[in-house]
């Protein structure tokens, strides 16, 4: 499909949301959005994606998995707030490799399956029938993940995608209709849609946010929920983790100031 204005671009929705419309080049395995409601096709993702990331549990793997999803979602409210409908049943996810052999989630929409579509009750739909089956069998499949927590992570995803938006060339127009949509969604769509049982809704989640010593001038906020990286190989608590001690994340604050201090 061919659009005669369109004031984005497919590079914007990679770096926004991590969606193409061009297939990756190394891919290591790969389905459709909706073929991860069958269990079989979602353990074959957590086992490959997991060995990616070197989880030493399945709880992180569900854990980085809300996250990437978040993504997918903002997209979503991003296109309908464009006045376009995607056809969702023809998303594929691509599990590649980057040139530093780092495993990546890759959401493919070729242009063929975006409708033009001034309504935005779609959205609401690919929640519910889409992602909350995902969700929740993600969630039975880990062992102490909270449902409610996972979809923090989504809430933490959204935050990353508005704060890309305003650091890049998209239009004004286009980050304040993308806003307005979540916002709107926050109001009128109940938790049940996402499988959540609570009066509020995972994405009206008040961030909190705190000194970021990459950038003085820019606070960062604390993750609404811990992606369990600590528990990888190698891994460790993030500097914006809530289960990190505020003496903690201050000694690595330091840290972190003294060794740009001495590259600058």
């Amino acid at each position: 499909m061919e659009r005669q204005e369109q004031g984005w671009t497919w590079e914007q929705m990679e770096n926004f949301f991590y969606v193409s419309n061009e297939e990756k080049a190394d891919v290591v395995w790969e389905c459709r959005i909706c073929e991860l409601r069958d269990s079989e096709i979602l353990q074959k993702l957590l086992n490959i994606y997991g060995a990616g990331i070197k989880a030493t549990t399945k709880d992180v793997t569900v854990m980085y998995l809300a996250g990437w999803f978040g993504y997918l979602c903002g997209s979503m409210h991003f296109l309908s707030s464009d006045g376009w409908k995607v056809n969702a049943r023809n998303i594929k996810l691509q599990l590649y490799k980057n040139q530093r052999g780092t495993m990546l989630i890759s959401f493919i929409i070729q242009s063929e399956d975006l409708v033009e579509k001034g309504s935005s009750e779609w959205v609401e739909d690919f929640y519910k029938v889409k992602m909350k089956p995902v969700y929740m069998l993600l969630q039975a499949m880990s062992t102490n993940n909270n449902l409610l927590h996972m979809w923090y992570q989504a809430t933490h995803s959204l935050y990353w995608i508005s704060d890309r938006m305003k650091h890049s060339g998209l239009l004004d127009r286009y980050v304040r209709q993308y806003e307005k949509n979540v916002e709107m969604f926050k109001e009128a769509t109940p938790s049940s849609c996402m499988g959540v049982l609570t009066e509020k809704h995972p994405y009206a989640k008040k961030l909190i946010f705190i000194e970021n010593p990459w950038d003085l001038h820019d606070p960062m906020p604390l993750k609404p929920s811990c992606c369990l990286a600590y528990q990888t190989e190698g891994g460790h608590l993030c500097y914006t983790c809530p289960r990190m001690k505020k003496s903690e994340r201050l000694e690595k604050y330091n840290k972190i100031l003294a060794e740009h201090s001495t590259t600058s």
